[in-house]
């Protein structure tokens, strides 16, 4: 019953267990997928930011090129160290997180930025080389082929931004939608700085704009005007309060300044006027034009890794509330079962192997009961009346099955008791070190004659206690009846129930002080040994019974162990008495 209990009990927390899981189950994936789109955010943001270092060294390098060689120190040490910068961002890069996507979406972006930067190390020597010249000595087609092989960098560089777009917009249209927004924004910036590398050949060399330049000039403009009406579409760049003086800023400083600027240079040089400026100041002029495109680039791709690190966020928080909440009421379940099982059912079972028990005439010990419901009170106060009307009823039945077998005159067992004692010892006795021993005491009867009765009672009670005097836990023994006394005894080979009857002969062949006058008596022994387990009760006691009788036989006082042949003569002798009392009869009825 108690293990159909815990199973039950087990079932129900498992049950318990599960639903909870059903539960948690659907947030645990949620926050997992948070935690994958930040790490794929992040990571999309690593590559941009790379991409942008390589499209700010284009600026640094129009400069020098535009420069006699080692006029400007300045410039020299800010393009060192425009190119250090974007050497680093290209070995993060190639140390991105990347638990985000599959093994082969890597491998495609690392090889695409392994052959950009075998690209932008080509790029760099043809600017150095340029810049090394003379700046008379420069051609315009080499400075456009070096500021060409700049941006060719950053084109071939887009396929990593490519890659890793498509791999993020399978995560989920959120994820693939702010991508867009933020190639977007920085499409922007690279445009912006591109349009007036487009230029600066012809601006360096002080000669007429190509009809090539001024396409690509065009061209960019109109990306540049495209992308900036495409974003001013996304609610969060025209109605956020944070984005939006940004996005003024933009209007103003870059479409309004910077591109009017460049568009001033433009007609200068379709015209084929001298140009009003010179390309060190048009670049000083223009740049910091682009600081709007540059903070709206960073202030939004900081927006978007922290919306994500928001949603996570909030995905953890509601998995730990729900987590918590679960955990708080599967605490409580499991309160409420163990108080069930602890004040209820276990109470129950308690009673029930209690009123069993009492069934089967077994004791029980003391109950305890751990429950404040007062029906498990009643409940267990009956049991224990029960329980103790029925200890009272098995005491006194133990007491009148104990005066059954017991022999009042000398607190020995009777033949009851000896028989069943002997019954449960052949059960579960070893053979060849079990027996019984017969005892009948030779002349009581002369003495009962000569004293009386009162004596004879005296003289049995100290037999009884000389034989107690001779025995230990391993015999027990009892009186038949008369002067008749027997002996179970376990655990004793043959030699040793030898040696105790021996013992017992010495001992009550001594004279007895019965009543002021000195009495001998002797005590006859048959000794049955259970030699075969297959031997029964009856038939060990008629051996004992013949082993006594042949010791009576042999002259009294002593002891004798059955043996076989005593069975034999026992028989002959019973043949021979029967056929002397049939003679005696016939002789009595020829008389007649």
């Amino acid at each position: 019953m108690k293990r159909w209990l815990r199973l039950s009990l087990s079932g129900f927390a498992a049950s318990l267990i599960l639903a909870m899981a059903w539960g948690v189950w659907p947030l645990l994936l949620k926050f997992q997928e948070g935690e994958r789109n930040l790490h794929a955010i992040k990571a999309y943001h690593l590559l941009l930011t790379t991409a942008n270092r390589i499209s700010a060294e284009r600026g640094p390098s129009n400069v020098v090129m535009s420069i006699e060689p080692g006029s400007d120190a300045a410039a020299t040490r800010r393009l060192t160290e425009f190119r250090a910068v974007t050497d680093l961002s290209l070995d993060t890069a190639l140390g991105m997180d990347r638990q985000w996507a599959k093994p082969f979406i890597f491998q495609a972006i690392a090889q695409t930025i392994s052959d950009a930067h075998d690209e932008l190390v080509a790029a760099r020597a043809e600017v150095d080389r340029i810049a090394a010249m003379p700046a008379g000595s420069r051609s315009r087609e080499g400075v456009r082929q070096a500021v060409d092989g700049m941006i060719e960098v950053v084109d071939h560089y887009q396929a990593a931004l490519d890659t890793g777009a498509q791999a993020l917009a399978l995560l989920g249209p959120i994820v693939a939608g702010s991508t867009m927004v933020a190639q977007s924004v920085s499409d922007l910036r690279e445009f912006g700085g591109r349009i007036a590398s487009h230029i600066i050949p012809s601006v360096s060399r002080g000669e007429r704009l190509t009809e090539d330049e001024i396409e690509r000039f065009y061209r960019t403009e109109g990306r540049l005007l495209e992308i900036n009406r495409l974003l001013g579409t996304q609610r969060l760049f025209s109605a956020d309060p944070e984005f939006q003086p940004l996005a003024q800023d933009i209007g103003q400083q870059f479409f309004g300044q910077g591109l009017g600027l460049l568009r001033r240079i433009v007609a200068e040089g379709k015209a084929g006027a001298s140009y009003s400026i010179e390309p060190s100041q048009l670049t000083a002029l223009y740049v910091p034009h682009l600081k709007p495109l540059e903070d709206m680039r960073n202030l939004y791709l900081s927006h978007m890794i922290g919306m994500f690190e928001e949603r996570r966020a909030t995905a953890l928080s509601r998995l730990g509330l729900t987590l918590l909440g679960s955990l708080l009421c599967l605490g409580a379940a499991f309160w409420f079962l163990g108080s069930v099982r602890r004040k209820i059912l276990l109470p129950l079972l308690t009673a029930q192997e209690a009123v069993v028990s009492l069934a089967g005439n077994r004791s029980i010990e003391r109950m305890s009961l751990d429950s404040s419901i007062s029906e498990m009170r009643t409940l267990f106060s009956a049991v224990s009346v029960l329980a103790t009307k029925i200890n009272e009823r098995r005491r006194l039945m133990e007491d009148l099955r104990v005066q059954a077998e017991t022999d009042r005159l000398t607190e020995l067992a009777n033949r009851r008791g000896f028989d069943t004692m002997t019954e449960d010892a052949l059960r579960h006795g070893r053979a060849g070190h079990l027996g019984i021993m017969y005892f009948d005491l030779d002349h009581f009867k002369s003495v009962n004659d000569k004293l009386g009765h009162q004596a004879g009672d005296a003289l049995l009670v100290e037999v009884a206690n000389r034989l107690r005097s001779q025995c230990d836990a391993r015999v027990c023994l009892a009186r038949l009846g008369g002067d008749e006394f027997a002996a179970l005894v376990q655990g004793l080979d043959e030699g040793e129930q030898r040696g105790l009857a021996k013992r017992i002969v010495g001992r009550l062949a001594e004279a007895f002080e019965i009543d002021g006058h000195r009495t001998h008596i002797g005590v006859s022994i048959g000794i049955a040994i259970w030699r075969d387990a297959h031997l029964d009760f009856e038939t060990l006691c008629r051996q004992a019974d013949m082993a006594l009788y042949e010791a009576k036989a042999q002259g009294r006082n002593g002891f004798r162990v059955f043996h076989p042949r005593m069975e034999m003569a026992f028989r002959e002798r019973a043949i021979e008495q029967a056929a002397r009392m049939e003679h005696e009869r016939g002789g009595l009825d020829a008389a007649a």
